[in-house]
């Protein structure tokens, strides 16, 4: 592919019906390879996506690009534009791409019994055959078992053209991209590295801009305090000028010798004076224009406890549905401070268990967070319109465990339909309202960024009451479970983690 560019110019664009604006004076020049865009939920990084691809026309600026755009949206709701056109190209090419995605010859035909993993990878798969110059993937690994994320990150290193990536996985982000741009409330930072180098090089820059600052703000309060002295050293002079009273010590500490000298005496005083100012104000000027980002202190507590019941769940084994096939299950137990793991490829009916699951529970509703893999824009909706209806005390707390998780709060009240991300993050701060027995969460860091995922880990860490997993992500598994509920080969199989 021939090279290829993207250009962001002065770029600003706001969401009809918001007060504030999405993206603001965004200036970036991007060229092949594969570029991660990271930071919290809200901040701008799926705008900027659609920004680039023609989606959203900007208020002030331009996108200009070497040629076609695609977007890859983090949702799954609907086919992909060029199926059909997909499914009836037979060269080498798609034979390639559908074999390297082990995409099967009926997936056309049956969009809506995909499993979210599938979509995603069909999805892409088809973005990938457009050969489009610049490419954007929004989330693309959520939903993916392992098998399917190494299928997606073999098909992304052979992609030649502009890639964007928005990705809360730090390894892929480290394996495929060579540049990396960190959204911050107060701007975008680019570094020409990947994601872990350019974290470590902010830090070390933040550090730089803290100490910088620090010796600013000493030097401007020397300085203040110097001009302070010399406008009282002008004063005093001429105020015995002027005849007015002055001490016998403040005369001999300017060394008055004579009416002759009083004039050049208070010109002398005033122009240090003036000086000294002067200098205090441009040091107040640069130290001004230091400025860092303070990293405040995150965390949530989940304050259920364990049941007063033994038992949240004795179901017998059995079997149920799961599209064409049946999924066999043994006895599955959940006591009061069971921490499971449910784990299994993409279509091996994970989510099709916890549905059957729900209604053999020996749990009130009230006394469960239950939080689903997908959520639709009409339960965003739903979820911000509960939000804004809560007393102000209520949704004081609710907010602050939405900034805490690293979205900002005032952001997501003035929008109109909260991203997936924000939306996992407001439901779960309005169920923690609840003091669960239970937390069930279906694919829990899917949209989530990677503070908020860190924070996640931690709550749940000190939780005491029961929690249901479902998640590709082994190392919050890892750090958050004991029970492992593992489906495969049409079973299911519990085990006890070591």
């Amino acid at each position: 592919m021939y090279h290829t560019y993207l250009r962001f110019s002065d770029v600003s664009y706001t969401y009809p019906g918001s007060d504030q604006q999405a993206v603001t004076a965004v200036s970036m020049n991007l060229d092949s390879g594969w570029t991660a865009f990271a930071g919290a939920n809200g901040c701008g990084k799926t705008t900027l996506l659609k920004l680039a691809t023609g989606l959203l026309t900007p208020d002030t600026g331009t996108v200009v690009s070497s040629g076609t755009a695609v977007y890859c949206p983090q949702r799954t709701d609907h086919p992909p534009t060029y199926l059909d056109e997909f499914f009836l190209d037979w060269s080498s090419e798609s034979i390639r791409l559908r074999d390297t995605h082990s995409i099967g010859d009926d997936w056309g035909n049956r969009w809506n019994t995909l499993s979210h993993g599938e979509r995603k990878r069909f999805q892409i798969t088809i973005a990938i055959w457009t050969r489009p110059a610049v490419l954007t993937l929004d989330e693309p690994f959520n939903h993916l078992d392992t098998d399917g994320r190494s299928l997606l990150i073999r098909s992304m290193r052979e992609y030649q053209g502009c890639g964007l990536l928005v990705s809360h996985d730090r390894h892929a982000m480290d394996e495929l991209c060579t540049s990396c741009a960190l959204f911050f409330p107060d701007g975008i930072q680019l570094y020409r590295t990947n994601y872990s180098s350019a974290m470590k090089a902010d830090r070390l820059r933040q550090d730089d801009l803290a100490r910088r600052r620090k010796l600013a703000e000493v030097k401007y309060r020397q300085l203040k305090r110097d001009a302070r002295k010399k406008m009282i050293q002008a004063r005093t002079v001429q105020a015995y000028l002027s005849g007015k009273k002055i001490s016998f010590r403040d005369i001999c500490k300017y060394n008055y010798d004579g009416p002759s000298q009083y004039t050049s005496r208070v010109q002398n005083a005033g122009r240090r004076s003036r000086e000294a100012t002067a200098r205090a104000e441009r040091t107040k000027e640069n130290m001004k224009s230091i400025t860092y980002r303070k990293i405040y202190g995150t965390g949530i507590e989940i304050s259920g406890v364990g049941s007063t019941r033994n038992c949240l769940l004795d179901l017998p084994g059995g079997e149920i549905q799961v599209g064409e096939t049946i999924l066999s299950y043994p006895q599955m137990v959940i006591q009061s401070e069971d921490r499971i793991a449910l784990t299994g490829g993409n279509g091996t009916g994970k989510t099709t268990l916890l549905n059957h699951l729900r209604s053999e529970l020996n749990c009130p509703l009230d006394k469960i967070i239950w939080i689903r893999q997908e959520i639709t824009a009409e339960e965003c909706s739903q979820c911000l319109t509960e939000a804004k209806e809560l007393s102000r005390g209520e949704l004081g707390h609710v907010m602050t465990i939405v900034r805490r998780l690293g979205s900002n709060p005032e952001r997501l009240l003035s929008s109109r339909v909260p991203s997936p991300g924000e939306s996992r993050k407001l439901l779960l701060a309005l169920g923690l309202s609840k003091t669960p027995w239970l937390v069930i969460m279906d694919e829990p860091t899917n949209h989530m960024d990677l503070p908020s995922i860190e924070c996640l880990e931690k709550a749940l860490n000190d939780y005491t009451g029961a929690l249901v997993l479902v998640s590709h992500d082994r190392v919050f598994l890892n750090n958050t479970t004991n029970i492992q509920w593992n489906i495969r080969d049409r079973k299911l199989s519990v085990t006890l983690k070591t």
